[in-house]
C-alpha cells in the first residue's frame, strides 16, 4: 500500500540540487511511498536525470510533459498519485529522511487532514530557522477556533502559505476539487491554493520540528524582476479577494489581514522587482512602470484600507517612501538588499 506520494515539479534545476532533492525523497524512512518526478518540459538534462532514478528505484515515477508552470506540474502529480497522502517538494529543496514517517504518523494519530512542519531556509551565506513560536507545537487546530490557520495564510510572518512542508490528505484535494489554479502559474499560487485548502480543512496539526529545507535561489522567478510575474502575484490576490467576499464568517478579520498582506506585496515588488539591480532598465523607466503598477485598483484599494499599525517599522518607512514617490531612496535600498542576499 502506498501511504505517501511525494510530488516534485522540475524545471531547469541545477544537477547537484536536483540529485540531492530526489535522493532525500528516496532515503525516507517510510518505505511505503512513491516519488513522482514531473519533468515540466525542462530543456536541459533534468528529464534524463529523472529517468535515471526511475530505472534504479521502482517507487520513482516520471511524468514528462510540455511546460505548464509550477501549478500545472503539481496538478499532474496529484492526478497520478496513488498515495493516500500528498506532500509537495520543490526540485531544488530537500527533506529530512524522517519527514514522511513522522508527518504520516501524526496524521493518523491525530486524525487530521493536514500536517504542517517547520522550515529551514538556506540563503547560501546563512541558514535561518523561521520562528513558528506563534503556533503551539503539537497542537490540533480545528475549524471555528479563534486562531485558525486559514487566517494565518494571509500573515506575511506565518510562513505557512507554501504548498511544500505539508502532508495533505489526498481525498480532501479530490473530493473538494482543490487543485492549483494553472492560470496563476508561478507567483503567489501557494497562498491562493492554501487559502482554498484551509477553507475546507476541518482539522490540521502543526509540529515545530524542522523537516523541510528550502534552498534560496537568487535567480528564481520570485527573486528577480519579471513584470509578468508581478501580475501573476496580483491575480492570485484578486482570486483570494473574491473568495473572501463570498465568506460569511470572519470576513472583517480576513479583509484586514488581506489588505495588510498586499502591503508586503507592494514593498517586495518595489525592492525585489522594479527597482532591483536585476532589472537592467534605466531608472526613469523603472519609476514610470512602478508608478503605473501602483495605479492597479487592488493596490489602491489596499493602500487605502490597510492598517499600518500592524506593519513593522522598517516596512512603514518604505511605504512612506512609496507614498511620497521617493523612488531614488527605494532604488538604493534595493541595491543594498541584493548585496545582503549575495
Amino acid at each position: 500500500m502506498c501511504k505517501v506520494s511525494i510530488i516534485i515539479p522540475i524545471y531547469k534545476i541545477k544537477e547537484k540540487y536536483l540529485r540531492k532533492c530526489i535522493e532525500s525523497a528516496i532515503n525516507q524512512t517510510l518505505k511505503e511511498i512513491e516519488i513522482i518526478l514531473v519533468d515540466d518540459g525542462s530543456p536541459d538534462k533534468c528529464g534524463q536525470i529523472c529517468d535515471e532514478y526511475a530505472n534504479k528505484d521502482n517507487r520513482v515515477k516520471v511524468i514528462h510533459q510540455q511546460n505548464k508552470g509550477l501549478s500545472g506540474a503539481r496538478n499532474s502529480g496529484v492526478k497520478k498519485a496513488l498515495g493516500k497522502w500528498i506532500t509537495f517538494l520543490d526540485g531544488d529543496d530537500w527533506i529530512e529522511n524522517k519527514m514522511c514517517e513522522k508527518l504520516y504518523n501524526y496524521a493518523i494519530q491525530k486524525k487530521v487532514e493536514v500536517v504542517i512542519s517547520a522550515v529551514i531556509k538556506d540563503y547560501g551565506n546563512k541558514i535561518v530557522k523561521y520562528d513558528y513560536s506563534k503556533f503551539i507545537d503539537k497542537k490540533v487546530y480545528e475549524k471555528g477556533e479563534n486562531v485558525f490557520l486559514q487566517k494565518e495564510i494571509l500573515d506575511y510572518k506565518a510562513y505557512i502559505a507554501t504548498a511544500y512542508a505539508k502532508l495533505i490528505k489526498k481525498s480532501l484535494l479530490i473530493d473538494k476539487n482543490i487543485f492549483h489554479n494553472e492560470e496563476l502559474r508561478q507567483g503567489a499560487e501557494g497562498i491562493e491554493f492554501n487559502f482554498r485548502l484551509f477553507q475546507n480543512v476541518k482539522k490540521a496539526f502543526f509540529t515545530n520540528e524542522y523537516f523541510y529545507h528550502y534552498m534560496y535561489n537568487p535567480n528564481s522567478i520570485s527573486s528577480t524582476h519579471n513584470e509578468k510575474n508581478h501580475m501573476y502575484v496580483l491575480n492570485c490576490f484578486k482570486e483570494i479577494k473574491e473568495q473572501i467576499d463570498k465568506t460569511e464568517s470572519n470576513k472583517v478579520d480576513l479583509l484586514e489581514m488581506f489588505y495588510n498582506r498586499i502591503l508586503y506585496v507592494i514593498i517586495t515588488t518595489a525592492i525585489s522587482g522594479y527597482f532591483s539591480p536585476t532589472n537592467k532598465e534605466k531608472y526613469k523607466i523603472k519609476k514610470e512602470k512602478y508608478t503605473n503598477y501602483l495605479k492597479q485598483p487592488l493596490i489602491e484599494e489596499s493602500l487605502k484600507n490597510a492598517n499600518l499599525m500592524k506593519i513593522d517599522f522598517e516596512r512603514k518607512i518604505i511605504l512612506i517612501l512609496i507614498k511620497f514617490r521617493l523612488f531614488r531612496i527605494i532604488n538604493l535600498l534595493a541595491i543594498i538588499r541584493k548585496m545582503q542576499k549575495e
